[in-house]
Parts: C-alpha cells; sequence; structure tokens
C-alpha cells in the first residue's frame, strides 16, 4: 500500500503554475458547462467510461477493481470502464497535466484535500457540481467522509470506494516478555513509558519504529500523534479552517513548539526508537522483523502483514491512538480520515452513466467486494455490520476508533498552496528530527515561509 502522505515536492510548482494560467484564462472564457445528459447513449447501447485512480497499481486495489468492474458489467454489459492511472508517487503530475489539456477521465479518484486544487485547474471548474444527485440519492449521511467531499458548500465528490484511519499496530509477544499491558497505554506519555520499556529488554531491540529522515513521514507522524490534537490545527487552528490567510498561520503556535520539543525528546532515546535514516518502508520491516515493538499505520497494514508472512497475524495487536496530556488538560486524538472520493469530469459525455456506476459502488454487493482493498468500506452499514466484523476484526477496530475514541478528523487544508506549506513543514521537520535544531527556532521559520507563500 502507498504511504497516505499527499504531500508531493514535484507537483507543487506545476499546479502553482497551472492555478495562475487557470486565472489567466478565466478572463478570456466562460468556463466549461458540465456535459448535458441528452447527449449520452440510450440504454443499451455500448459506451466507454474512463476511471482515473492512484491506487490500482497496488494489487489488493486492483483486484478490488477488477472485480467491481466485472460485478457491474454483470447488469450493464454495455458499459466498457477503461482503468487508467499510474503509480502513486507519479500520479498528481499527471493528473495536473491531463486536467490543463482536457483529457482527464470520467471519473477521478482523489482524496478530500485534492478537490479544491484539481477543480481550480480548469476555467469554471474541472468537475461535476454533484449537490442534486448525493441529496437524490439519500447518501449525504451514509458514507464515512462524505461531509470532506465538499467545496465552498457544495458536493463534488461521492465517498463510494473505501477510508482509513491511523492506529497503533503493537507486537502481543514482545509487550507480553516486556510486562506491558496495551491497555495500560492511555496517553501518549503511556506511550513513551512503553516505547522505552520495550527498548529496554534486549540490545537491538526498540519501542517504536519512527520515521526519521527524508520522507514525508517525518513530518506526519508528529503531527498527527501530537501536534493537531493539542493546537487544533498544524498550517491553520480551529481544525485547519478558514479563512486561509497569512495572519492565521499557526504551525508555530506554543502546543505545536510543545509537541515538537516532546518529539524530540522521544526519538533522541536510544531505547524508544532507532537511530538513523529510514522511511516508512523500512519501519515496517522493523516491525515485522521484531525490531521494534510499536509503530504507526493504517488498516492497509493489516493486508501487508497478511501478505508478508500470514503467521505474523497471530502476533498482531491493535490499539487507537493514544490521548495527549498539554498543560493538564486531556486531548482525544483526531487522526486524518483517508476516503477515497470520486469526480466526475465536466467534459465526460457520459456523466449520467458514470454517476450510475459510482452510485453503484456504494451498494452492499460493492462494498463487499472493496473490503478486498486492505481499507474500509465507504458504506457505515456495511462497516457497522456483523458479516464485516467477523471477517476484518482487526480492520472493524478502526471504525470503532473514528466511532468512539477519536475526536473529530482534522484534515489538511483544501487550498490550492497546501503543496507549498506541506513541504515547507518537511523542511522543518528535517531540521528538528534529524538535525535536532531548537524547535521553536525551527518552527518561526517555517511560519514566515508559509505567511509569504499565502502572500
Amino acid at each position: 500500500m502507498v504511504d497516505r502522505n499527499r504531500k508531493k515536492k514535484g507537483w507543487t510548482a506545476l499546479i502553482a503554475a497551472a492555478v495562475t494560467l487557470s486565472t489567466v484564462l478565466s478572463a478570456c472564457s466562460g468556463g466549461k458547462e458540465p456535459a448535458s445528459a441528452s447527449n449520452a447513449p440510450s440504454d443499451g447501447d455500448p459506451i466507454t467510461i474512463s476511471f482515473e485512480t492512484s491506487v490500482y497499481a497496488e494489487e489488493p486495489h486492483k483486484k478490488a477493481i477488477d472485480a467491481l468492474i466485472a460485478k457491474y458489467n454483470e447488469t450493464h454489459p454495455n458499459v466498457t470502464i477503461k482503468v487508467h492511472g499510474t503509480d502513486y508517487e507519479n500520479y498528481w503530475d499527471k493528473l495536473t497535466t491531463e486536467i490543463l489539456a482536457g483529457t482527464q477521465g470520467d471519473i477521478v479518484q482523489v482524496y478530500p484535500e485534492n478537490i479544491a486544487t484539481y477543480n481550480a485547474l480548469q476555467s469554471g471548474g474541472t468537475f461535476v457540481n454533484l449537490d442534486e444527485k448525493i441529496q437524490a440519492s439519500g447518501l449525504e449521511d451514509k458514507l464515512v467522509g462524505q461531509e470532506l467531499s465538499k467545496v465552498d458548500g457544495s458536493y463534488y465528490a461521492l465517498s463510494n470506494y473505501a477510508w482509513g484511519s491511523t492506529g497503533i499496530f503493537y507486537s502481543k509477544s514482545m509487550f507480553e516478555a516486556a510486562g506491558i499491558d496495551p491497555a495500560s497505554i492511555q496517553t501518549m506519555d503511556d506511550f513513551k513509558e512503553a516505547a522505552i520499556q520495550l527498548g529496554g529488554v534486549k540490545d537491538g531491540q526498540y519501542g517504536f519504529s519512527s520515521v526519521i529522515g527524508t520522507h514525508p513521514f517525518i513530518a506526519s507522524e508528529w503531527y498527527r500523534l501530537l501536534a493537531r490534537p493539542v493546537s487544533g490545527g498544524i498550517y491553520f487552528p480551529d481544525g485547519e479552517a478558514g479563512p486561509y490567510e497569512a495572519d492565521r498561520i499557526n504551525v508555530n503556535s506554543a502546543p505545536n513548539v510543545w509537541a515538537a520539543e516532546w518529539w524530540q525528546d522521544l526519538i533522541k532515546n536510544p531505547q524508544a526508537t532507532p537511530p538513523g535514516t529510514r522511511d516508512k518502508k523500512v519501519s515496517r520491516e522493523m516491525f515485522w522483523n521484531g525490531q521494534a515493538g510499536m509503530m504507526m499505520d493504517g488498516p492497509w497494514f493489516i493486508g501487508m502483514t497478511k501478505e508478508r508472512d500470514e503467521a505474523l497475524m497471530d502476533d498482531l495487536g491493535l490499539m487507537p491512538q493514544p490521548s495527549v496530556v498539554y498543560e493538564g488538560q486531556t486531548y482525544k486524538p483526531n487522526p486524518h480520515n483517508y476516503p477515497i472520493v470520486s469526480m466526475i469530469s465536466k467534459d465526460s459525455k457520459h456523466p449520467d452513466e458514470a454517476w450510475e456506476f459510482l452510485e453503484w459502488m456504494t451498494s452492499r454487493e460493492a462494498q463487499q467486494i472493496i473490503a478486498g482493498s486492505g481499507m474500509i468500506p465507504s458504506s457505515k452499514e456495511y462497516a457497522e455490520s456483523e458479516e464485516y466484523k467477523t471477517e476484518n476484526p482487526l480492520a472493524a477496530q478502526f471504525f470503532d476508533f473514528q466511532e468512539n475514541v477519536y475526536a473529530p478528523a482534522v484534515m489538511d487544508p483544501p487550498i490550492p498552496e497546501l503543496g507549498s506549506l506541506s513541504q515547507i513543514l518537511i523542511n522543518a521537520a528535517q531540521e528538528m528530527f534529524v538535525g535536532m535544531k531548537d524547535a521553536k527556532t525551527a518552527l518561526d521559520s517555517a511560519a514566515e515561509q508559509m505567511k509569504d507563500t499565502m502572500h
């Protein structure tokens, strides 16, 4: 599975230039209107719908999507659905180029924070406003993450595929050997104590396989576990809410500085975390190899573990992200919710047929197929069902965390400048957690750079 961090260097500058170009063009054009349903072929006529996604390169998703299309074709044999895209790393550059050329897919899968950026690339908007269709479908409150699919108060995507959040996976055998009860880990301070205790059992063993290096996770693990719960936002306050203006940059707020200093104290402990430069792949390998007792990941890690070695499943435990105690107050964790959402291009010749397929994907038979992707199906009803819980007991815990343990998820701000802001944050994290630079100095500098970006 891909790492769920959507901050990519390569497409930041390209998107910024594209948005500028789109703004210039909008002065000369009234924008494109949604394709008319009257132009669509009648029932039974052969049509082709292109489906663009970043996850098809991953085998579990490929199997799930191929099975979805095969099942849909049993009742819609006239509809050919062609899947295209590329590996996750290159998907976003490719999508930007296609949108500017008007060659994007009829259906485009993204994450909620990508909607505003890519919708802005065409004058008048790239994608179809789905308000009427979603409200008429009765799905508005039945899909996990649907509320995140709005731009300026309107829906531009349907959360019809799957989602994931994050938690703490742990080795049952290592916890037992260290004499640690996982239920005793309620706060991040408990987590730190457990990490140090796990690492003290024997040489070459560590408590938590964090990512310390050039990978974007060097920033995201810190702010998802610590900073955002206490500050309300790493970029903007109040849950990353607008207005998104320079004077509301929040990265160097007192809670975020405190969280960075706390994280520095954790990762410099030689028992708590392993030394050296690593990425997420290496941290997972350390966990599987018994070198680390805990790691942070999402439900896709369950399938990855089973594929790596099914025998490892007996030793795989899962707990929610701990709460954070700051200045005497306890803050619930508020990790990202990662729904993969689907949009319909305004350039599509078959928008109604594309919608019909997307709506069918929310059905029980489709959600059963989607469960094979390794993520959690978007239908709340199906994810809560005894059938799903019985077949996917570990993954079902994430749904319980989301509903009963975690505070509402705090998502990245849905603005075109997000790519630039996230790269500034990654650079600051590398200074703090690799170079051990003073946290306040690094975050003050990051704040100034972010303000310049917003200006």
